[in-house]
C-alpha cells in the first residue's frame, strides 16, 4: 500500500470511529448507570450522590445505582473506576480529597490523568467550631494561645479535607496545632461537645444546631465570603489569616476514554438536576451551595487545587500509607 493511500486509510478508519463513537452516545444509556460512592452510607456524600442518582434516573431511560465502596479514604473505590470500562456505565462522585489523595498515598495505582471530569454540583465551607469552654473567643487570641502551647484539633480521619485545611491555617498563622483523627466527622463532634477535645473544622449543617444552642462558639468559616446561615461569624481571612480559603466540592468524574458525547450527555442531564429549585433546596439545608459548569470548568478547579494542596502537603510531610 502506497503512502498517500495509507494515509487515506488511516483518516477512513478514524472517521468510522468517531461515527461509532457518537452513534453509540445516541443511544446511551441501554442499562443502568452504576454511580460508585468511596464512603460508607449515611454521610454527606452518600447523601448527595443518592440526590443525584434519584433525579437522573427520572430523566434518562435507565436508572442510576448507588454503589457504596467505602475504604481508604476513598481510594478504593478510585481504584475500581480506574478498572472499569471507559463506557459511561461507571461513574462515581467525588470530593476534593479526590485531588489530595495523589499527594497523600505515594503507592496509589492511579492518577489524576486517568478520569475524565464530568460535572461539579456543589461546594461548601467548614465552619471553626470549639468548646465553650476553650478560652480564646476569637481566631486572633486562638493564634496566640497556639504560639505559647500545644493545641489539639479533631479531624474526621488523618488526610482528610479537613485535616488538610488545618495545616494551611497552620501553615499561614505560623502555628502547628496536634491533628487527632477520628473514624468520620461525627465522632470527632462528639468529642468536641463533650470537652475531650477544643476545636474542629465542621459542615455548616453539622455543626449549626449546637451553635444556636450555645453547645458549640463559631470563630470562622473559611470561605470568601461570610455565610447566610452565620452572619456574624467572621471568615478565617477577617478574622487573622488573610487570604485563607479552603471549601469542600462534589463532583461526578467517569474513567478517562469515555465518549465525549457521552459525558457531554451527563453534565447536561446533571446541570438540569443542579437548576431545580427543589434540588437546590435540599442542597440548601445541607448546607451546600450548587456549581452548575462545563467538564472544562471541572477540569479547571481540578489543576488549582493540585497547585494549592500538593504544597500544602509537602510542606506538612503529611503521608499515609
Amino acid at each position: 500500500m502506497n503512502r498517500s493511500l495509507g494515509s487515506a486509510w488511516r483518516a477512513l478508519v478514524a472517521v468510522l470511529c468517531v461515527a461509532a463513537s457518537a452513534a453509540g452516545a445516541q443511544d446511551y444509556p441501554k442499562r443502568p448507570v452504576r454511580l460508585i460512592v468511596g464512603m460508607a452510607p449515611g454521610g454527606s456524600n452518600d447523601t448527595v450522590a443518592r440526590m443525584v442518582g434519584i433525579e437522573l434516573s427520572k430523566a434518562m431511560p435507565q436508572p442510576v445505582i448507588v454503589d457504596n465502596k467505602p475504604g481508604a479514604n476513598s481510594t478504593i473505590a478510585t481504584s475500581e473506576l480506574k478498572r472499569a470500562a471507559p463506557d459511561g456505565y461507571t461513574l462515581m462522585l467525588v470530593i476534593s480529597s479526590h485531588v489530595t489523595n495523589t499527594f497523600l498515598y505515594p503507592n496509589l495505582n492511579y492518577g489524576l490523568a486517568d478520569f475524565a471530569p464530568v460535572s461539579l454540583i456543589a461546594d461548601t465551607p467548614f465552619v471553626l467550631v470549639a468548646n465553650p469552654k476553650f478560652a480564646p473567643n476569637t481566631v486572633r487570641e486562638l493564634i496566640a494561645a497556639a504560639k505559647r502551647e500545644r493545641i489539639a484539633f479533631g479531624t474526621p480521619g488523618a488526610g482528610s479535607t479537613q485535616h488538610i485545611s488545618m495545616e494551611l491555617m497552620d501553615q499561614m498563622a505560623g502555628i502547628a496545632m496536634t491533628p487527632i483523627p477520628y473514624k468520620g466527622g461525627a465522632p470527632a463532634q462528639q468529642d468536641l461537645l463533650a470537652g475531650q477535645i477544643p476545636l474542629i473544622f465542621a459542615t455548616p449543617t453539622q455543626s449549626l444546631p449546637y451553635i444556636k444552642e450555645h453547645k458549640l462558639k463559631a470563630l470562622a468559616v473559611t470561605s470568601s465570603k461570610r455565610l447566610d446561615l452565620l452572619p456574624d461569624v467572621p471568615t478565617l481571612a477577617e478574622a487573622g489569616i488573610p487570604g485563607y480559603e479552603a471549601n469542600v466540592w462534589f463532583g461526578i468524574i467517569a474513567p478517562a476514554g469515555t465518549p465525549p458525547q457521552v459525558v457531554s450527555y451527563l453534565n447536561a442531564e446533571i446541570s438540569r438536576v443542579i437548576r431545580k429549585p427543589e434540588f437546590q433546596k435540599h442542597l440548601a439545608e445541607l448546607g451546600l451551595s450548587p456549581i452548575d459548569g462545563s467538564p472544562a470548568q471541572f477540569q479547571r478547579v481540578i489543576d488549582q487545587e493540585k497547585v494549592k494542596w500538593a504544597d500544602v502537603i509537602k510542606k506538612s510531610n503529611m503521608k499515609l500509607d
